[in-house]
């Protein structure tokens, strides 16, 4: 799912050689020993075949550890709910009812307040004014401590007497917060049903007499993300009940570092009425609007002047603070992420040893993946707006950094090209590092960028370019052209933020576990997921244009001009839509998707693990994909997507060394009939494929995505590993044969599939042409190579 943010800085790096000449002779000697013996150890790389294995052994122990404390936490708390009075079933679920004023209430309003829900009607004598009295002395209660944070509701069991009117008009008497709702018998009926509410009319009741209408009598506690905490049965005094909503608030803002008080309520009433019109969470619209507010923001940060590179970083830093405390009120989210940021800053600063970067990232990753088991534990979705998205940009920010530094303190001749430029010789000051890290465009979703690149912004180094003139007023040095390309990238985010709010809520992969999903047939099923893909894409889409186009306001991603004069912006992308959803192939796909976790991976994980002047193997890509796992979280679904796409990037790269060479014409001739069918069908298969086997990763847990497969005919499965059957059943030697009758390949010699290069700077390695994705494990068939 959505994205992250972070920063960090280097040391000051001299070398050793220097000051060596003034020392005594035993001293030289000492420190050239402790450089050579340094020196060997870049040679042999940091990891060994032992360590690597140790390292995939951990991180599968610690997974399957953080699977079974989760399992013992649930176990503890149904036990607790089992021994208290309240009860605990599970319920709530989508309704659709009308207000007073005949305006549609769904369960989307609910989200972003804290709800107390009761079933009754009008006509009730006594038991309903007597349970609505009692939580109105409750909100009073709780809004005396917390303010305004509750929104009780009151549905109707009565459809047949009770009008929207009538309903409101007999709230008046109660809370004047109070909404009541109305429905059909049918929309009743649906309601009670999901909240597990039983109601009963008289038979041949006539809705002009006066009867009775039996029903359950629970206020149901429901949290501001819409779950279901607590159900409170009449016989519960008022004093029980403001205790444990006390106790339900507390926990809930230990688990999200959110407070539901006084402070940040102004903020929540500006954001309240636009998220009960489009029927998202309030946290949904909080993290937009901050994408959105960023753009004017970007405009004030250019007009900071460059000569005043302080004035730039205290300016992010004071967005970054607007966005974490009264906006998305994420206090300990906030403390959490200068935690790692400090913690990042001095290790790097202090350790100048080769160790470094590695302390650095087994802290920085440790730290995220305990917040990500503690987001599993309590089930946080992603409308709940928590820590972990913002701790996914600033790990890949300090890991770079630390790098960064340590490439600074190294022998330039041992650099590659990407090494050399990012290198940090000078190390920072605390507020360049937290300037940097605070960045605020990228802040909570992204983009990643390196402190070189934030530092050539700041300082506007990155617009040294002869057709780029000085404004007339100021020192300013911008390239025309960018508001342009800015404002049209928040069109296209809003566009397709649009299209998630509009369809995504109802047309989405979790349909596919619906029993209306199995009333089709299984080729229409096949169809509708193919939609439902799109619109769960949607959602990346609007987040990662609406960054990248605030991120451009501000001067970031400029990348020059183009044939006919105009300035380009194309460093801050991190997806190429067109290109994702209408691909050439898989691996065009997937290199067009997440781009900027990509070159995270290739330049501090795949390059670093890869001994000095060996070419990159196995054990490096999956030391490197078990990295992006452990990345991106511990949920079952996200592991069930990487290992499925190691399979399907074998298939896709066997079909391209052995089925395409024979299809591809001769230099100078147009492409044959079969060679664009093979186009059109490698398209449609990886659309097919991209759906299918990206479902766990949006359905989270391995039940639901078998259970989406087993609905769909387990159609990739069958696709991906009946091709691997017919490639080492013989087929890759049949294409062999082909090519060396045609004359492609000659005897004896493997088709191309690829052409892996060793670093000529000694760095370990250069991304081969084959290996740029890193989000799932490396071909298999460089492991187990089919018969040629």
């Amino acid at each position: 799912m959505f994205s992250r943010a972070f920063q960090r800085r280097a040391c000051l790096a001299q070398t050793a050689f220097p000051r060596l000449a003034t020392r005594p002779s035993n001293g030289l000697a000492l420190q050239q020993k402790r450089y050579q013996s340094s020196s060997t150890r870049n040679n042999v790389g940091v990891f060994t075949p032992k360590s690597a294995a140790l390292f995939v052994a951990t991180g599968l122990g610690l997974f399957f550890y953080f699977r079974y404390e989760k399992a013992q936490l649930l176990a503890r708390r149904e036990e607790e709910r089992a021994s208290k009075q309240y009860g605990r079933p599970q319920i709530g679920g989508p309704f659709n009812l009308l207000t007073p004023d005949g305006q549609p209430f769904t369960e989307q309003n609910l989200l972003g307040k804290w709800s107390l829900v009761y079933f009754g009607f009008t006509n009730c004598p006594d038991i309903c004014p007597e349970e609505l009295d009692k939580v109105t002395l409750v909100l009073d209660a709780i809004e005396k401590e917390h303010g305004e944070i509750f929104r009780p509701v009151f549905i109707s069991v009565d459809p047949a007497r009770d009008t929207p009117s009538r309903v409101g008009k007999y709230l008046q008497d109660f809370h004047p917060s109070y909404i009541g709702l109305v429905g059909s018998y049918e929309a009743t009926k649906a309601v009670c049903k999901s909240y597990r509410v039983y109601f009963s009319t008289p038979p041949n009741a006539d809705p002009a007499g006066d009867y009775l209408v039996d029903h359950s009598i629970f206020v149901y506690l429901m949290d501001p993300s819409g779950r279901f905490v607590e159900a409170f049965g009449q016989a519960v005094p008022k004093e029980d009940i403001i205790d444990k909503v006390r106790d339900v608030i507390n926990e809930w803002e230990g688990e999200t570092g959110k407070k539901t008080g006084v402070f940040g309520l102004f903020m929540d009433a500006l954001f309240l009425p636009l998220a009960d019109a489009v029927g998202a969470s309030v946290d949904q619209i909080k993290l937009i609007s901050c994408l959105l507010i960023a753009y004017p923001l970007g405009s004030v940060f250019v007009r900071v002047p460059s000569s005043q590179p302080a004035l730039r970083h205290l300016f992010s830093i004071a967005v970054a603070l607007f966005f974490f405390f009264p906006v998305l009120k994420l206090y300990q989210g906030f403390f959490q992420l200068l935690f790692s940021i400090l913690g990042t800053y001095f290790l790097a600063a202090f350790d100048k040893s080769y160790r470094m970067p590695w302390i650095v990232f087994v802290f920085v990753m440790g730290h995220l993946t305990i917040n990500h088991v503690i987001r599993a534990i309590y089930g946080l979705s992603y409308e709940t707006m928590e820590i972990t998205g913002p701790q996914m940009v600033l790990t890949m920010k300090l890991t770079t950094f630390a790098w960064n530094v340590w490439d600074g303190r190294r022998d330039a001749a041992e650099l590659d090209k990407w090494q050399t430029e990012k290198r940090i010789v000078n190390y920072p000051s605390i507020l360049e590092f937290l300037g940097y890290a605070f960045y605020f465009p990228g802040i909570l979703v992204g983009p990643y960028l390196d402190f070189q690149e934030y530092q050539s912004l700041v300082n506007e180094t990155v617009f040294n370019d002869d057709k780029v003139k000085e404004k007339p007023k100021g020192s300013r040095k911008l390239p025309d052209g960018r508001k342009r390309v800015a404002y049209g990238k928040m069109g296209m985010g809003l566009l397709y933020l649009g299209i998630f709010v509009v369809l995504g809520g109802q047309n989405n992969f979790s349909t596919a576990l619906t029993p209306w999903f199995m009333e089709h047939s299984l080729f229409a099923r096949i169809g509708l997921f193919q939609l439902y893909g799109f619109l769960e894409r949607s959602k990346y889409y609007a987040i990662w244009t609406l960054t990248e186009g605030a991120s451009i306001v501000t001067g970031l991603g400029f990348t020059g001009f183009n044939a006919s004069g105009k300035s380009t912006w194309n460093g801050a992308a991190n997806v190429k839509v067109l290109e994702i959803e209408i691909p050439s192939n898989f691996k065009v796909l997937l290199d067009c998707w997440n781009m900027k976790t990509n070159v995270w991976l290739r330049e501090c994980v795949y390059k670093r693990v890869t001994p000095k002047g060996k070419k990159p193997g196995f054990a490096s890509s999956m030391i490197t994909f078990f990295t992006s796992a452990f990345w991106h979280g511990i949920a079952s679904g996200y592991y069930l997507t990487f290992l499925m796409g190691g399979f399907i990037t074998t298939v896709a790269r066997l079909c391209r060394s052995n089925i395409r060479p024979l299809l591809l014409p001769a230099p100078g001739k147009p492409q044959s009939s079969m060679k664009v069918l093979y186009d059109i069908a490698g398209t449609a298969l990886s659309i097919l494929i991209l759906n299918y086997a990206a479902s766990p990763f949006m359905l989270l847990t391995a039940t639901d995505s078998f259970t989406a497969w087993t609905r769909l005919g387990w159609y990739g499965h069958i696709v991906i590993f009946g091709g691997l059957f017919f490639f080492y059943a013989g087929g890759s030697k049949f294409f062999k044969k082909l090519q060396i009758q045609a004359g492609i390949a000659p005897a004896g010699k493997k088709p191309a599939a690829g052409v892996k290069q060793e670093s000529p700077s000694g760095s370990g390695v250069t991304t081969p042409a084959d290996e740029k994705v890193f989000t799932v494990p490396p071909h298999f068939d460089e492991v187990i190579p089919p018969k040629k």
